[in-house]
């Protein structure tokens, strides 16, 4: 029956420190990412005509 206890105890363990492993790195990951979406480092906004360019040559100016 002590061994039951002793595999009980450390898997709750192992289940707490795994949930905290799996926090921190959904926070990180989400850091991450709204650091590369609302960064303000300067980007420039392009118009979308410069992307476009040669695939709308067709249509009337």
């Amino acid at each position: 029956m002590n061994i039951f206890q002793t595999l009980a105890h450390y898997g709750a363990y192992a289940l707490t420190f795994y949930a905290l492993y799996v926090v921190v790195g959904a926070l990180a990951f989400g850091y991450f990412i709204w650091r590369k979406v609302f960064r303000s480092s300067g980007s420039k906004p392009q118009g979308i005509a410069a992307r476009l360019g040669d695939s709308d040559s067709h249509l009337p100016r």
